[in-house]
């Protein structure tokens, strides 16, 4: 062996000791010889050539029998197919660093890849047993066992070590775990509420509470939870950001916005604040901020596509095409890829290039066709500029495809009120809620088509009123709440309602429409005009707004 890998070292050995490829597995004191192993194994692994590198990583583990040496060589062996050797291997490395759940746990792993479960589960018992009260080893030990199927070891195993550990948190955590991604959110509750009795600052299991509460009690019992947590622990920021998404998913966006705006007053340099508040930024329409901390989060996290991504959105959203597209340039991979496809293909199509928009898109279309967004956003594109029929095909052919896809569904639902098709509109809405029956914007889709309709209002409070439930804040559905009482005739309960939407929308021009003619029928003429006035500064372009300043008293 040695003479046929000779001929490598000269010509490798400073590029990975340049590149600190061994950074992390250099013995103290290593002999030329133990180097020369531990170089040839590494560089073997990193160019794919399994045959080359296990005997090479078993002959380095021999000569070097260092735990961080055995590790290396343990994971690599394994990540090229041999499990043998690897389990070998990783005896040795747990012999040399009793201590260490990482080895215990990458053992446990290959005995139960190999089928060895029993071995896998008593060697588990005995980690458990070292390191009760260790919540990151109790879950990494218990998702193994689930990941192998054995998520019945995993719980016999967790609530032995509660047995003769009753102050183990960890163990009561992880039984909670276990029960929600087995939905059964009822029984996680009682172990996530013991968890949290003995370790009241443990922001993790606030969080995993709220999420079992908000399955089987409904988000404002979560809310509530959560709430509750954050006031009595203000420096747990994942709790915090936590109840920011919950207040999202319930329209509460003036709520999560505030939060976002404490914790970055407590953690300025932290990049996925700033993030979060350009994006919300970027909802609420106010660019100026959203610039602002979206260059932040770039200074911040210079490395980092994100945002990068969030800045061409932000043009993006301003109908700033080609500066919007400028940005999205700048990413050529990564998981923000496709993300950043679809949204060149929409800047293109308002540049005014159709043909290369549609193509694009039909291109992704054909290469990923149980992708949903694709055909969204053509559908959405066609719409947008009149394309009413097309819209529909594209919908209808994607649903032939993907007919369990909501979105799909509510989209072509949303042509359909265009073209008029009003039973059709309506069948597509049911079938959202059918298949998404927390989806608050198709009841209140199908709702506020009645009320402009002016027809079934007793329906539409019903929809209304399911929507409302599950997103209480959300300012879109207290319009259509405020202007379905306009419709009954009690203009003062539809004033209430509409105020409090303006509040969270103050720009958006049909919200300020509604409110205007809520105000005028009130005989608040001046009222009125004043908030058509604000409305139409921010969207100049918009005629009814235009045309409801001609009102004369």
């Amino acid at each position: 062996m040695r003479s046929k890998l000779s001929g490598m070292v000269a010509g490798i050995l400073l590029s990975l000791i340049a590149g600190n490829a061994v950074a992390d597995t250099k013995p103290a004191g290593m002999t030329g010889e133990q180097l020369y192993y531990l170089l040839v194994a590494e560089f073997a692994t990193l160019q794919q050539e399994p045959k080359l590198a296990i005997p090479a990583w078993a002959e380095a583990a021999k000569l070097a029998p260092e735990a961080n040496v055995l590790e290396r060589a343990t994971q690599a062996t394994a990540r090229f197919g041999d499990f043998d050797d690897a389990l070998t291997l990783a005896r040795k490395w747990r012999e040399l660093a009793p201590n260490s759940a990482k080895a215990d746990q990458f053992e446990a792993a290959l005995l139960l890849t190999k089928g060895q479960e029993q071995q896998a589960i008593n060697l588990l018992q005995a980690t458990l047993a070292r390191f009760p009260d260790d919540p990151k080893i109790t879950l990494q030990l218990s998702e193994l066992l689930i990941a192998h199927g054995q998520s019945g070891e995993a719980k016999r195993l967790l609530t032995a070590l509660a047995s003769k550990n009753p102050n183990s948190a960890s163990a009561y955590y992880t039984l909670g775990r276990i029960d929600l991604i087995e939905n059964h959110p009822d029984h996680a509750i009682t172990w996530l509420e013991k968890a949290l009795s003995l370790r009241p600052d443990w922001q993790e299991a606030a969080i995993q509470l709220a999420e079992a509460l908000q399955t089987t009690q409904g988000p404002t019992v979560a809310l509530h939870s959560i709430q509750s947590f954050t006031a009595h622990h203000p420096d747990a920021t994942k709790a915090h950001q936590y109840l920011a998404a919950l207040y999202l998913k319930m329209g509460g966006t003036t709520q999560a916005y505030r939060i976002y705006q404490g914790m970055a007053r407590q953690h300025p340099d932290n990049p996925e604040i700033a993030l979060s508040l350009g994006i919300m930024d970027i909802e609420r329409h106010n660019w100026p901020a959203a610039q602002s901390n979206l260059q932040r989060a770039r200074d911040l996290a210079p490395q980092s596509p994100a945002p990068i991504y969030y800045l061409g959105r932000l043009y993006e959203a301003q109908g700033h095409w080609a500066e919007s597209l400028q940005w999205y340039q700048r990413i050529h991979s990564g998981p923000l890829y496709a993300e950043v496809e679809l949204h060149s293909a929409r800047v293109e199509y308002q540049l005014g290039d159709h043909k290369k928009a549609l193509t694009r898109l039909q291109t992704l279309a054909t290469a990923h066709p149980k992708e949903a967004q694709i055909p969204l956003l053509q559908a959405d594109l066609l719409q947008g500029s009149g394309h009413l029929q097309q819209a529909l095909q594209i919908l209808q052919q994607a649903l032939e495809r993907l007919p369990e896809n909501a979105e799909l569904w509510y989209a072509q639902g949303a042509v359909q009120e265009q073209l008029h098709d009003f039973p059709a509109m309506e069948k597509s809405m049911h079938q959202v809620i059918q298949l998404a029956p927390d989806n608050a914007q198709a009841y209140n889709f199908l709702g506020y088509s009645l009320v402009e309709r002016n027809q079934n209002l007793s329906e539409a409070s019903t929809l209304l009123h399911q929507a409302i439930e599950l997103e209480p804040e959300n300012p879109e559905i207290l319009d259509s709440i405020g202007w379905l009482h306009h419709r009954q005739g009690d203009n003062q309960k539809a004033l209430e309602y509409l105020q409090k939407a303006h509040q969270a929308l103050p720009d958006d021009p049909e919200l300020s429409m509604h409110l205007g003619r809520i105000l005028w029928a009130l005989g608040k003429h001046q009222e009125a005009r004043n908030v058509w006035q604000q409305a139409l500064d921010k969207n100049p372009n918009d005629t009814p707004l235009r045309q409801e300043l001609t009102r004369q008293p």
